[in-house]
């Protein structure tokens, strides 16, 4: 029985080459396009299930407003008093990175300080050293990427020596291990880990101060009291605490396993989890339009095989055997597609995740069982229609008839309503993907506030002789060839280092003061931005209150724990800080006095639109931008360049830098670089949407061009008596296509209210966003009908011109 059914099922590939092509190629593309999206898929659902007792890791964030996923260093000193059986660790990332140095080379890092209990919390490969005795003092523990970085290779690396430099403190460190690079969903990385005491990593540190994080490993009997064991625990420690603020402090034990996903909704990196979902979705419909499309051209080219099973039911064939051979045919074909699929995704998963960022490879263990139970549902579904309808054909009316019995007119509305479903599949993607690309290009080329082209920006290093640096870095690099601009502050496109914000109260305003995010520059820093006035005027160094030395800046008096000091100041305003001020417009808050933090009172000078620095997905903070003489901490370099290449404006820049800065790097960013990080998501998203829509049309038309095919050959008869009695090939072609055309209108009516219920929620996620104009419906349409009619006009056209004599003589 089964050589029986080898047989027939070779001979019927022989036989309908077109349709057997047509049936594989739809498949394999539904195939490879949910294959790819599945990889990624997985890839962002398994981030950091690698990593031995992930479930059982957990990360602990402390706050009193809004949950941040860092909490205090102290909190380390707190769980080892109340739960010493716990394995738990703290990594202290600093401010302002460090400099690490090799004889002459120097490279800008951010490294992360640990205490020795890192590796009884974190099972991590160490590819050179021991665990054990790694994380000791005066030792560090590169990935295998820094080691090449470092020394040129990443084995034999052990004992090497490096000097670190942060914070004006430098440390002749020597490799104690060496980390395998860590997989790419591993939300903790670490690239450089520098064991450090306890005293010195609390040194000057106070529980207001949220920068480490505090990780614990519990058995998982201990996991489900976690949040009974956690509370209190910050009021019984807090020494020096108000006993107000020491209430308001919360701790929320949250798994590793969710951390990618939830720190999201924290806007502290990590994906939204509605991303790998849409994808999944886009992948869900990409095989489904292959499936359709494969069931479709199924029961279509079922209906040409009437007398051959006319013929096999007189020899002896039972409907059993009718329907397991029928069923075991169209499995065949489906792995047929399963293995072009695997090939498929093979060669084009490296494009496809150079494009897109994921860095997903194909993974067999995981390919093969999806593909498989792909290719045995979508034959199964595709066998059991021709099965039901053609193994209960009666043989004598069969071969009695004249004509080729078909599936009538069930197997007509079934192909129909298929091929509505496909297309509105691709319809629904299509629009999504214009949607999606037109959003992605607002981002792109949306006004930021500020001029963006030819401007470059740099951190500076901190300590306070390397803050009084500051003016003859800025005198140097002023006098480049090309510089037009340079400029200080802490904060700059890209994001600075020191945002705080405070209260600001408004004389008069009953309403609860808006918190302001307070940002120290130089006086010519918005001119050298180019920001835009939108009333007033900017900081001008001869009036005294635009621009004076600060007694202590905010940032710093936080970090040592001391009163924040302002003082007096004229101030600018964005336009988010004057809707927030309840000003009725720019020009009315002019002169107004405010007060900042319940004490220092601030003048308005200005206000400038709003500028978006960091994400151009989000609403802008409301800003209050105070011009200081002096130094200023937690700098960010800002180089205004024009009628100059870049390339010569960054070597001369490095030039300067390395007078001024010997001990540390320079490490010189674009601002349309950063711009471009910004929008990475979103071309990443729209890249891999247009190549899902681009698929999902293919497939539909590969189908519809099958259908064609057989409509046509079926019709042939009746389009002989259609030209006897009359018709011109014109007005049978018009009329044909004008029937092809029907599901795909159908298709638009039922794809445009679901696309339109997902795309406005998708863009609801944006504070700057595009309109959701029928203008995306409509060209969707023209788009689809109008490849639908190129890809039915050929063969109908044919079939419109043949000789009327042949056409009658057909059945």
């Amino acid at each position: 029985m089964l050589s029986h059914i080898a047989l027939v099922f070779w001979r019927g590939i022989l036989q309908r080459r077109l349709f057997t092509t047509l049936n594989v190629l739809g498949m394999a593309l539904g195939m490879a396009t949910f294959l790819t999206l599945a990889l990624i898929v997985r890839y962002e659902f398994t981030f950091d299930r690698w990593i031995p007792d992930a479930e059982h890791i957990y990360r602990l964030d402390a706050f009193s407003d809004k949950e941040v996923p860092v909490s205090s260093i102290r909190l380390i000193d707190a769980l080892r008093a109340e739960h010493p059986d716990w394995n738990a660790t703290a990594i202290l990332r600093g401010f302002s990175g460090a400099t690490v140095r090799i004889n002459d080379n120097a490279w800008d890092v951010f490294i992360a300080r640990t205490d020795a209990h890192l590796f009884d919390v974190f099972t991590l490969p160490l590819a050179e050293g021991d665990p054990r005795t790694a994380l000791v003092p005066e030792g560090v523990v590169l990935t295998r990427m820094q080691a090449r970085r470092f020394f040129g290779r990443d084995h034999d690396v052990l004992g090497k020596t490096l000097d670190i430099t942060q914070k004006g403190r430098t440390e002749r460190l020597h490799v104690t291990g060496v980390l395998k690079d860590l997989p790419p969903n591993t939300t903790p990385q670490f690239d450089l880990l520098v064991p450090t005491s306890a005293s010195e990593m609390q040194a000057g540190s106070s529980w207001e101060m949220s920068a480490a994080e505090t990780w614990v490993r519990v058995a998982p009997a201990v996991a489900s009291q976690l949040p009974d064991l956690l509370g209190g625990i910050v009021q019984r420690h807090a020494a020096g605490l108000l006993s107000d603020d020491a209430k308001a402090f919360k701790i929320r034990a949250r798994p590793l396993t969710t951390l990618h996903f939830f720190d999201a909704t924290l806007g502290w990196g990590g994906t939204d989890k509605r991303l790998p979902i849409i994808l999944g979705v886009v992948g869900l419909l990409a095989l489904g339009a292959g499936l359709v499309n494969f069931v479709t051209l199924s029961t279509a080219l079922a209906a040409t095989r009437a007398r051959e099973v006319a013929m096999r039911k007189v020899l002896g064939a039972t409907v059993l055997t009718l329907g397991l051979s029928f069923t075991a045919e169209a499995i065949g074909l489906a792995l047929i597609a399963a293995v072009i699929a695997l090939v498929l995704t093979e060669l084009t998963l490296p494009w496809i995740s150079t494009l897109s960022g994921w860095p997903v490879g194909l993974d067999f263990g995981f390919a093969l069982p999806l593909l498989l139970a792909s290719a045995i549902i979508g034959g199964a579904c595709a066998g059991a229609y021709p099965s039901w309808m053609l193994s209960r054909f009666r043989p004598a009316a069969v071969l009695a008839s004249a004509r080729m019995p078909g599936s009538g007119r069930l197997g007509s509305r079934l192909r129909e309503g298929l091929t509505v479903v496909q297309f509105a599949f691709a319809v629904t993607l299509t629009i999504c993907t214009l949607v999606i690309s037109r959003q992605t290009h607002l981002l792109q080329t949306m006004d930021r506030g500020f001029h963006q082209s030819g401007l470059l920006m740099s951190y500076l290093p901190n300590e306070q002789a390397e803050r009084l640096r500051q003016q003859r870095l800025s005198d140097l690099v002023r006098g480049l060839p090309g510089v037009t601009g340079v400029t200080i502050s802490d904060d700059a496109p890209g994001g600075g280092t020191a945002g705080m914000t405070f209260d600001t109260t408004r004389p008069g305003r009953s309403a609860p003061p808006p918190l302001l995010a307070v940002i120290a520059k130089q006086p010519s820093t918005l001119p050298v931005w180019g920001a835009h006035l939108l009333a007033g005027r900017l900081f001008d160094t001869s009036h005294d209150y635009d621009s004076r030395a600060m007694p202590v800046a905010p940032f710093d008096s936080f970090l040592a724990g001391q009163t924040w000091t302002f003082g007096a100041h004229n101030v600018v305003l964005n336009e988010s800080a004057i809707r927030a001020l309840g000003f009725a417009d720019a020009a009315s808050a002019i002169g107004t006095p405010i007060t900042l933090h319940n004490k220092d009172i601030q003048t308005i000078i200005g206000v400038v639109a709003d500028m978006r620095f960091k994400n151009s997905r989000a609403s802008v903070t409301p800003a209050l931008y105070y011009a200081v003489s002096g130094p200023i901490g937690y700098g960010v370099l800002s180089v205004r360049f024009d009628h100059a290449p870049e390339n010569a404006v960054r070597t001369a820049i490095a030039t300067v830098w390395k007078q001024v800065y010997p001990e540390s790097a320079l490490n010189l960013r674009s601002v349309g670089d950063i711009i471009d990080d910004d929008t990475r998501p979103e071309q990443q998203r729209g890249t891999l949407m247009i190549v899902a829509s681009f698929v999902t049309l293919s497939i539909s038309c590969i189908g519809l061009y099958g259908i064609a095919v057989f409509n046509v050959r079926r019709r042939l008869f009746e389009i002989g008596v259609r030209k006897v009695l009359g018709a011109t090939a014109q007005q049978v072609t018009r009329l044909l296509v004008l029937q092809f055309l029907r599901p795909v209108l159908i298709a638009n009516l039922i794809a445009w209210p679901v696309a339109w219920w997902v795309m406005r929620g998708w863009l609801s996620r944006f504070d700057r966003r595009i309109s959701l104009s029928p203008l995306y419906f409509a060209l969707t349409a023209l788009i689809v009908l109008t490849l639908a009619t190129l890809t039915t006009l050929l063969q109908i056209r044919r079939g419109a011109r043949s000789a009327p004599a042949i056409a009658l003589s057909s059945q």
